[in-house]
């Protein structure tokens, strides 16, 4: 009786015999629940990672962190969905999976609760909030393709390729959802009208997935088989082909997360631009799993080929590539390699009665992927190297295929083939440049650090004009602070920063009034503590860690300055939250010049809280230099709704006195400071009819509005 109720047969017979309009309705319902829990599934790791972007600074790495807890969830929905169907008949199986799809729908409509807990590693609290918000349901959603396929081949051809195009529905379902959340989504609902949107879509995946599991209930158990024999079955995969499996899930996984990280902290430096990379691996899986005639190796090698070189050479350029370049061919490289890795995978399924472990393979090896990328590679490189680790990979497996050629589609021509010596040359290449970049980094004249909020290069170079040397702080593809290394221009404010930049220009016009009290919101090298005098105080709110380690120990600004110095670590708008009232005469935000922006502190309720920290008269002044985004409409839309002036000064780069152009906004309802003329002829007001229709909030953003 035990073994009757944990085994179900091998093959039940049709439950529908003689129907198949009906087979074949059923086969669109399966298609329709998969497609709306894979849709659901990406929808609420966007809004998710949305929700708890502010928490954490608005780094890009809270996205990689959220992939790789979804990457573990799938790994866990698989396991679930394969233990249920090889340890249960399929009665039983449709009634555990019911059970929890009713304790799910108990746990909504979300909430994203909790806050990041002081000291505590950001990988580890975000893993940690997502479980307490999200894990049920969407690891019910994990489970649904390999579950659903399976209850679709009960009482079919175990083998029928068709019951593959399931997982390709899947695929069009995660496809769809990461595309249409910045695109519809987002920029028309707030958060609280798209947590319960959704919940009321998963209420309905929940009907179809009871349409299913009856189906699968009412599929008759049939009597239990003879034991198996200690032999492998003819069809059963091999531990090679397993490994084969992890080895290219690993790949592309690994590929996807380093592509992501390149372009958002090298190249581009657009805080969507992740969206990008993962929609062009989904993709590739919705191609090569759609039908069995989309890849073909012979068309894709020479791509790869290609595309692993010029991948390389984007990588060797870093922010040198500029947008066009890099965006480009790391877009184009990634959907290559991926073709290349889920076409091999397509390729190497088994038998549909050999599909959970199949998938379960895929989701290790994406979760060692993810791994790799967010846990070991900050540990073993002090740059994005991992990219690079991905590209050798990926065409190390080309060559061997090739060499190998286990699916004979094209005849074997030896160590020479015209392509798998291609392949072996830019392996080769690529290793070497991956040396080149960790021996790069014993340059005296060069230090490369990272952390969970990016990299940071230090380097010091002669002066393009007088003695000494400068030292340049660079975070990612942006130059966040740089210092004459000659004593006599050692205190000289620089980059964005100088005497002529907007908040240059305020500061040195209260410099003859009585001793300031300023907040700056981004430390960077400390620049802007040059300007501080003797009774001055200047506190500063800075996310990373490393970044104030960096300030005061490769820079002399915070030290050489006469004004008191007070750095708060952490981030800025939870820590102002906890504060008393500061009464700043200056409020400076200098967090929007590089590619993450952190929405959060440009909302009504941030500006709200600024503010508060404000004293009378006081004045804020935003650094909005960016190449990719007009965030002076948001500021104009708050000035509008607050009734505040908005002055723009903007300032021309000057490199032989280490300025950059500069773009700052003055906000404030201190008319007369406002109109001196020192302020007056530097800046223009903002036009109101420039400004956003919506003032963002912290229920809605939408940075495809400020998209140049």
């Amino acid at each position: 009786m035990r073994a009757g109720f944990l085994r179900r047969r091998a093959s039940a017979p049709p439950i529908e015999a003689g129907s198949a309009p009906a087979a074949a309705r059923a086969l669109v319902v399966h298609a329709a629940a998969a497609f709306l829990g894979a849709f659901l599934l990406f929808e609420v790791q966007l809004a998710g990672a949305k929700a708890i972007l502010p928490r954490f600074g608005g780094s890009p790495a809270v996205w990689t962190t959220c992939m790789l807890f979804y990457q573990a969830l799938l790994l866990a929905g698989y396991l679930y969905a394969h233990a249920l169907t090889r340890r249960l008949v399929p009665r039983v199986q449709a009634g555990v999976h019911v059970v929890f799809l009713a304790l799910a729908l108990g746990s909504l409509p979300l909430a994203w609760e909790g806050e990041p807990a002081g000291e505590t590693e950001p990988v580890l609290a975000i893993l940690a909030l997502l479980a307490r918000s999200v894990a049920l349901p969407a690891f019910l959603l994990s489970a649904s393709s390999p579950l659903l396929q399976h209850w679709a081949a009960l009482g079919r051809d175990s083998g029928a390729p068709g019951l593959y195009r399931l997982y390709a529905w899947s695929n069009a379902g995660s496809l769809a959802g990461l595309l249409g959340y910045p695109l519809v989504v987002e920029p028309r609902l707030s958060t609280a009208a798209q947590a319960s949107a959704w919940s009321l879509a998963f209420a309905v995946y929940a009907l179809l997935c009871v349409s299913c599991a009856w189906r699968a209930w009412r599929t008759p158990a049939g009597p239990v088989p003879a034991p198996e024999p200690e032999t492998r079955a003819p069809d059963s995969p091999t531990a090679g082909r397993r490994l084969t499996w992890l080895a290219l899930s690993a790949t592309g996984s690994t590929l996807l997360l380093a592509a992501t990280n390149q372009m958002c902290q090298e190249v581009a430096v657009v805080p969507l631009l992740w969206v990008l990379p993962l929609a062009l691996y989904l993709g590739s899986f919705l191609l090569c799993f759609a039908s069995e005639r989309a890849y073909s190796r012979a068309v894709c090698l020479p791509l790869l080929v290609f595309a692993l070189a010029v991948m390389a050479q984007a990588t060797a350029l870093g922010a040198r590539a500029g947008v066009v370049f890099g965006v480009g061919v790391n877009s184009f490289g990634l959907f290559v390699c991926c073709v290349f890795c889920h076409g091999e995978l397509a390729a190497r399924r088994p038998a549909a009665r050999y599909s959970t472990g199949y998938y379960t393979h895929l989701a290790v090896g994406g979760l060692l992927g993810g791994v790799f990328v967010n846990l070991l590679a900050p540990l073993l490189f002090r740059g994005y190297d991992e990219i690079c680790v991905g590209l050798l990979a990926c065409g190390a497996l080309a060559a061997l295929f090739a060499l190998k050629d286990p699916s004979h589609r094209r005849a074997r021509r030896g160590p020479f083939d015209p392509v798998v010596a291609p392949l072996l040359v830019v392996a080769l290449l690529i290793a070497v440049l991956l040396g080149k970049r960790v021996l790069a980094r014993a340059r005296p004249e060069l230090t490369e650090l990272r952390d969970f909020h990016g990299t940071l290069r230090i380097e010091e170079l002669a002066a393009p004009e007088g003695p000494g040397t400068v030292r340049y702080l660079t975070h990612g593809g942006t130059r966040h602070g740089q210092q004459f290394r000659d004593p006599a221009r050692r205190t000289t404010p620089t980059t964005y920063f100088g005497h002529p930049s907007g908040v240059g220009k305020l500061l040195d016009e209260l410099a003859s009034g009585p001793p300031l009290r300023v907040g700056v919101i981004g430390l960077g090298a400390g620049v802007l503590a040059a300007y501080g005098r003797p009774g001055d105080v200047y506190r500063f709110y800075e996310l990373s860690p490393l970044v104030i380690r960096v300030a005061r120990d490769e820079f002399t600004f915070l030290g050489d300055s006469p004004a008191e110095i007070e750095v708060v670590a952490g981030d800025a708008r939870l820590s102002l939250e906890r504060e008393p009232d500061q009464r700043f005469d200056v409020l400076v935000l200098d967090a929007f010049s590089s590619g993450a922006i952190p929405v959060h502190l440009l909302t009504r309720e941030a500006f709200a809280l600024y503010r508060r920290h404000l004293a009378e008269g006081g004045v804020l002044a935003l650094h909005l230099t960016n190449r990719h985004l007009d965030l002076a409409r948001v500021v104009q839309a708050v000035a509008r709704d607050s009734g505040e002036r908005a002055l723009a000064i903007e300032s021309e780069a000057d490199e032989l006195h280490g300025l950059l152009a500069a773009r700052w906004i003055l906000l404030g309802s201190n008319a007369e400071l406002l109109d001196r003329p020192r302020l007056r002829q530097a800046g223009v007001d903002l036009d109101p009819g420039a400004a956003l229709a919506r003032a963002w909030s912290d229920d809605y953003s939408n940075l495809l509005e400020v998209l140049r």
